[in-house]
């Protein structure tokens, strides 16, 4: 796909406000769909695996469908828009304390996948979400 053609549906997705007005719960998810760097012929594996670690948390406590139905809507538009677009919106939302607890969650399920996430993937996300390099696993 030509760079161009992926610019204007980048523009297309950013034009429906799928990343403005993001709740916690959609920062929280942006943020794990980064750290899993997911590649398109595993979605189902690892997106199974994000929703596991999701429903875990205390802020997921909404219906399973309405976490499923969120995961899916940020895995199918992150894939056509610049990933540090998503971070920066998502950060925007949460608190220095909820941006810490995103991280490790994220960093949970980045490192739960089968496949080995660099520590540059995870230090970009910390960057994004101003995390102190003192508390970023190595």
């Amino acid at each position: 796909m030509e760079n161009s053609e992926l610019g204007e549906r980048e523009k297309k997705i950013l034009q429906t406000g799928l990343f403005d007005n993001l709740t916690v719960q959609d920062a929280f998810t942006i943020n794990a769909l980064y750290a899993t760097q997911l590649e398109p012929g595993d979605w189902k594996e690892d997106l199974d695996r994000i929703l596991i670690f999701l429903r875990k948390d205390p802020i997921f406590e909404e219906d399973y469908s309405h976490t499923l139905n969120r995961l899916n809507k940020f895995a199918n538009s992150m894939k056509e828009v610049n990933p540090s677009i998503a971070l920066e919106r998502a950060a925007k939302v949460l608190t220095p304390e909820m941006r810490q607890k995103s991280f490790m969650l994220a960093a949970q399920i980045g490192n739960a996948t089968q496949e080995m996430r660099t520590k540059k993937i995870l230090q970009n996300l910390a960057s994004k979400l101003k995390i102190e390099k003192e508390t970023i696993v190595p």
